[in-house]
């Protein structure tokens, strides 16, 4: 039989169990301030560095962050105040911060009287809190003190602000001043990375993150904002965690999410597909000088000097020379020219390009390639690396182009070294589109030649 005192006990052990919970995790006399609905916008309305956790006192990963936090909050006293939210008993508040799981880590930093917000997604040990937030205290100084970048010591080991992080690549860094114009006002396709320099898994994507842009180059561009220095940009985006990549193809209001592997070749893959989908065909370009030869076939080193810009060879160049215009007129010319547009739809995205030259006017390259002055049309394949030819037999249709194409991409095609090297093109007037002008023929009387 249960005594009255055994019910008084149970009542006062629950009492204290409710107690406990209802008063949250931390206690008012520790080293984490304390914030609520009450008190929140007046304590952060001072200049100054706010790590503020939003917790539920029956989260367990919030009960084993609570040592390392007091641990944390205690040896940044005086330096940045690390405060805590009960978001059970405080849910209107934590709405305001979008707050949807436990715990959830905001840095506010707070500079002539205005607040920027941003997620802290580092590891949970009062070293890492510590040195994450003396990293934006140092950044908080050097801003006061109009000093660029971070300035912290972390800066040369990849922890510092956007502008050592990707310095010196093909990554283009991005922020709210230049995304704009760079990204969403552009044609060009791009892969962008949402990231924080403290954050580990960004640290581990960088070099792929290079590598990738590297390999992209010319094709699809690459990007990455820095979270830490431009949260309102991650923000328009809905950034939540790091690093976060999205893609930004033609239609740039609606950038879809990258899920797939974390290395260079996943995301050059990923990139490329997209880009054969989406690229323009190469334009068919007639060979009227070297720098067309060059900017399109052959290749270049650039020339800063005089703007002239690099260019890479291409794999192959198919090379049509066409017959005289008395021969074809502005029509039958303008029909080879659509046979080589269709074959650059066809293959576009790849490292093809498509030229013509009138017959005979570019002797040296005939020559390279053995089309001796007649039987045109001509098409040939030039690989520029190899220093080797493919020559088309048979008429220069659609068909019949894009099977000659085909067979030299799988090796079917027999090849022959370039005779001599690559020639040194003729500058002239490029073709008006016209018919040839027609000449008169002056009639006299035969009579008049006795």
């Amino acid at each position: 039989m249960k005594t009255p005192n055994s019910f008084f006990v149970r009542f006062i052990l629950l009492s204290f169990a409710f107690f406990e919970l209802s008063a949250g995790l931390y206690s008012s006399g520790g080293p984490v301030e304390i914030l609520d609905s009450s008190n929140f916008k007046k304590s952060i309305s001072g200049d100054g560095i706010w790590l503020v956790e939003f917790y539920a006192p029956w989260c367990g990963h919030c009960k084993a962050l609570k040592p390392e936090w007091e641990k944390a909050a205690q040896a940044l006293k005086g330096v940045v105040h690390v405060a805590a939210v009960d978001a059970d008993q405080h849910r209107s508040l934590a709405g305001q911060y979008g707050i949807q799981g436990f715990p959830t880590i905001k840095l506010i930093t707070v500079q002539n009287g205005k607040a920027k917000t941003s997620d802290y997604n580092g590891g949970r040990t009062a070293q890492e809190i510590a040195k994450f937030a003396m990293d934006n205290a140092v950044k908080l100084v050097n801003s006061r003190l109009g000093v660029k970048g971070s300035g912290s010591s972390s800066s040369s080991s990849g922890g510092g602000g956007s502008s050592g992080f990707y310095k010196g690549t093909d990554v283009v860094s991005l922020s709210s001043g230049n995304f704009d114009d760079l990204v969403a006002g552009s044609g060009d396709l791009w892969m962008v990375e949402f990231y924080a320099p403290w954050c580990g898994h960004c640290k581990a994507l960088k070099p792929e993150w290079i590598e990738a842009a590297r390999q992209l180059k010319d094709k699809v561009k690459v990007g990455a904002v820095n979270c830490d220095e431009d949260n309102s940009l991650c923000g328009k985006f809905g950034v939540q965690g790091f690093p976060t990549i999205k893609y930004f193809g033609p239609d740039k209001e609606k950038p879809q999410d990258y899920d797939s592997g974390r290395d260079s070749g996943s995301i050059v893959a990923y990139a490329m597909s997209r880009w054969e989908k989406f690229a323009p065909a190469a334009e068919v370009r007639e060979l009227t000088d070297q720098e067309v030869l060059e900017a399109e076939c052959a290749g270049r080193d650039g020339d800063a000097s005089v703007g002239l810009e690099p260019a890479r060879a291409k794999t192959l160049c198919v090379v049509a020379f066409l017959p005289h215009i008395l021969d074809t007129k502005a029509e039958g010319r303008n029909a080879y020219i659509e046979v080589l547009k269709d074959a650059a739809e066809s293959f576009k995205g790849r490292p093809f390009s498509f030229l013509w030259a009138e017959g005979g006017k570019q002797p040296a390259l005939e020559a390279n390639v053995e089309v001796g002055g007649f039987g045109y049309p001509a098409v040939v394949a030039i690989s520029p690396s190899k220093g080797r030819f493919a020559t088309m037999k048979g008429a220069l249709e659609k068909g019949p182009l894009k099977t000659f194409i085909d067979n030299i991409r799988k090796g079917g095609e027999k090849t022959a070294p370039l005779q001599g090297a690559l020639a040194q093109l003729e500058a002239m007037e490029p073709w008006d589109g016209q018919d040839a002008a027609s000449y008169e023929e002056d009639e006299f009387d035969l009579s008049e030649l006795d």
